[in-house]
């Protein structure tokens, strides 16, 4: 495996666009809106890529025949040698990789197969069903402000998915809603890439149970529409949260995908 310096990150652009899976992580890797990671099996004639993005999410891709990347890729991930400092959660593309990936797993290793990754598509006339159905909030919604950015905490929040609050003012989006004083639910722009723009969703747990996650996901979604961009949902299945608000805002589950756990 070979870590690519920045400017060598655009010979994986091209083949990433083959990878049929939601790859918005990737990109904004690889376009360099978000520092991270980028490995390959050759610096002259590159055929397998694997990304890590700062949040804790890889993309494996590429041909499954280069036994030499095979056997470095078997390290990293068994982190033999200490060349991970953080647990990742690793997606593969084509499915031929899995039987490297899942001949790793068990009780004692750090490669573990735990979840299912979801993609889902955006459905428009359902959403707008839902809309109708459910009624616009009566709490205020408004664009989320550098301030909101900055105090944020929780799992998913934008300076997880954002360089700095200049960065997400500038090129990012985002909307909360206001209970009192206080944000009490924001969605916002993890990714936006190439007119897809992929929803993160944060409620403080006192706040949660109260539907304010599907009216500030739908003033995201609104704005999207507006704007021409097509908005994008994935998940943990496991996350039932997150997995059943989608499927709530019109969004329709499309593919599953083994996610594998990376500890060190």
């Amino acid at each position: 495996m070979i870590r690519l310096d920045f400017e060598e990150y655009t010979k994986a652009e091209e083949p990433l666009q083959e990878v049929t899976i939601n790859t918005l992580f990737a990109q904004a890797v690889i376009h360099g809106h978000i520092p991270g990671e980028v490995y390959a099996d050759d610096l002259h004639n590159p055929a397998v890529f694997y990304i890590v993005h700062p949040y804790g999410m890889s993309l494996l891709f590429g041909e499954t025949d280069r036994e030499s990347f095979r056997d470095n890729l078997v390290e990293h991930l068994s982190n033999t040698n200490n060349t991970r400092q953080k647990s990742e959660w690793l997606q593969v593309y084509p499915r031929s990789w899995d039987p490297l990936i899942r001949s790793m797993t068990g009780p004692d290793s750090v490669v573990q197969e735990e979840n299912t990754r979801v993609n889902f598509a955006f459905d428009r006339s359902r959403y707008e069903q839902a809309v109708k159905k459910y009624g616009k909030s009566d709490y205020e919604i408004v664009p989320t402000t550098r301030e909101v950015f900055r105090k944020l905490e929780g799992v998913v929040t934008p300076k997880r998915f954002w360089r700095d609050s200049e960065q997400f003012a500038e090129r990012g989006i985002g909307f909360t809603l206001l209970d009192g004083d206080e944000a009490a639910s924001t969605s916002f722009a993890a990714f936006l890439e190439n007119n897809q723009l992929e929803i993160g969703i944060e409620t403080p747990e006192k706040f949660r149970g109260k539907g304010y996650a599907f009216h500030v996901c739908s003033a995201l979604i609104d704005y999207c529409l507006e704007a021409g961009l097509e908005p994008v949902w994935s998940c943990r299945q496991e996350n039932e949260g997150s997995y059943y608000l989608a499927q709530k805002l019109g969004f329709i589950p499309t593919v599953c995908i083994p996610y594998y756990r990376l500890e060190v």
